[in-house]
């Protein structure tokens, strides 16, 4: 029977991902996906305004992790007030889905057919 992690153990797996992703990306790829991606009109479902994410480093992803992880209760938890395990449920997620949307953005750097189909899909095509 394997126990849950904790709620410490679950945020440090987490940041130890973003440590393990490759982020050699040039300053100019950097700027320049972010500008085509802008154009586009990206968004994505983070609490890390857009055109910050668009440009994070790795370094930059995790200063994003210590800033939910300090964020208020009110703030961090507002779908969940007076819910604590609830509250750390909705930190854990948001940081889940900022290095899922990380991973992708990390893949356009990188110039992946695949994702950025997938972009033009979804910001060109509709």
């Amino acid at each position: 029977m394997s126990e849950e992690k904790s709620y410490d153990e679950r945020i440090a797996a987490l940041r130890q991902e973003v440590l393990t992703l490759d982020d050699e990306s040039s300053s100019k790829v950097i700027e320049e996906t972010a500008v085509r991606l802008r154009g586009l009109n990206f968004t994505a479902p983070l609490v890390t305004p857009v055109d910050r994410f668009l440009r994070l480093r790795r370094e930059g992803v995790l200063a994003e992790i210590d800033r939910i992880m300090a964020m208020s209760e009110a703030e961090a938890c507002a779908l969940a007030p007076d819910n604590s395990s609830k509250c750390e449920d909705l930190r854990v997620q948001y940081i889940t889905v900022l290095i899922f949307y990380y991973r992708k953005l990390l893949a356009l750097r990188q110039g992946s057919s695949e994702e950025w189909d997938e972009i033009d899909e979804l910001y060109v095509h509709d």
